[in-house]
């Protein structure tokens, strides 16, 4: 093998190869035929460099034609040289025993090289040989791997196509899921505009009875003004009255306070239970039920509303009464100043 040959002697065979393949360039620019080139080739082989020529060199110096055009090279460079090798001596006088003795040594010589040649060819046919048969072997056995690789394959194949079965189910199952996905959220959306619409009508019914209430308590300071000028006992009533309805209208304020307290601790939970319903959309029997709860709760407060404005009303009717007893009181004193005037 190539790998075993000292290190200097592969350089030298790379050097040789590229030297005699320069030749062989300037043969084919030349334009001598395929045949020509590679009998050329083996003078230069055997006469210039000693090498006797096989066909595996040749063609791999040469490339060009095909691969019985090297042996036929071969058979008639090595005939020429035998039609040379019988080519007799005439050389005036030398002696016949010399002469005879040279041309059977020059005989001898061609046969050895004959010889030597026929046996590198049959060894390198051997040596073709071992590489075809395991070249043979090699392509059993990929044949065999390949065969392996394609019942492998047609297997991959069965799996894929079930696993495509399978995506299309899920595909359809997928689908079927975002179409009950988009009624859920549809019904999602209704549910949180009206939980928006009682969140604004908590807002207008919050908002009147502030306005209630703070308009009853400027009535409330306008009658304390007018009854700053009426007797002391009117005035020690009259202030208890008021302090009466200043400790019931603080009472109001703090049950209004708690109450705006609880309206805003039940807005949280209204937005919290719409984040809860956008995120769990899925899960549509917990958010009705949580929605259901929201609802009695909002009724819980309605109702608390409607006790608180029946308390307004009551102290709105206390307040009446005390402006009307304020009334009478005055009525009375007048009629005394009057009688006591008319005394006089």
């Amino acid at each position: 093998m190539l790998s075993s040959r000292p290190l200097n002697k592969q350089m030298n065979d790379l050097n040789l190869d590229d030297e005699i393949h320069q030749k062989i360039i300037e043969m084919m620019n030349q334009g001598s035929s395929t045949l020509e080139i590679y009998k050329k080739t083996c003078e230069i082989l055997f006469f210039q460099h000693g090498i006797m020529p096989t066909p595996t060199r040749l063609y791999a110096l040469v490339r060009k034609g095909s691969m019985t055009t090297p042996g036929k090279a071969i058979q008639e460079f090595l005939a020429q040289q035998r039609e040379k090798g019988r080519i007799e001596l005439d050389i005036p006088e030398m002696p016949e025993s010399l002469k005879t003795m040279f041309t059977e040594a020059l005989k001898e010589t061609w046969r050895v090289a004959s010889q030597i040649s026929s046996t590198k060819v049959r060894e390198q046919n051997e040596q073709h040989q071992r590489e075809l048969n395991r070249f043979t072997q090699q392509i059993e056995q990929l044949d065999i791997k390949n065969q392996a690789l394609e019942s492998r394959i047609d297997e991959m194949k069965q799996i894929l196509a079930e696993r495509d079965i399978y995506v299309s189910a899920l595909q359809k199952e997928v689908g079927e899921g975002k179409t009950k996905l988009s009624l859920e959220s549809n019904r999602l959306a209704i549910a949180t505009d009206q939980c928006e619409e009682l969140k604004k009508q908590l807002d207008k019914a919050r908002h009147d009875f502030i306005a209630e209430s703070h308009r009853m308590s400027q009535e409330h300071e306008q009658g304390l003004a007018r009854l700053k000028d009426h007797e002391n006992r009117a005035l020690m009533e009259i202030e208890r009255e008021r302090q009466a309805a200043n400790k019931a209208i603080k009472d109001v304020t703090n049950a209004l306070k708690l109450r705006e307290d609880e309206l805003r601790q039940r807005d949280n939970k209204l937005l919290e239970l719409a984040s809860e319903l956008e995120v769990s959309g899925r899960d549509l029997s917990a958010a009705k039920t949580k929605l259901e709860m929201t609802t009695a709760d909002l009724q819980t407060i309605r109702i608390s509303f409607e006790e608180q404005t029946r308390l307004n009303g009551q102290l709105k009717a206390r307040l009446e009464q005390l402006s009307a007893r304020h009334n009478i009181t005055h009525q009375k004193n007048s009629r005394r100043k009057t009688m006591k005037q008319s005394h006089d």
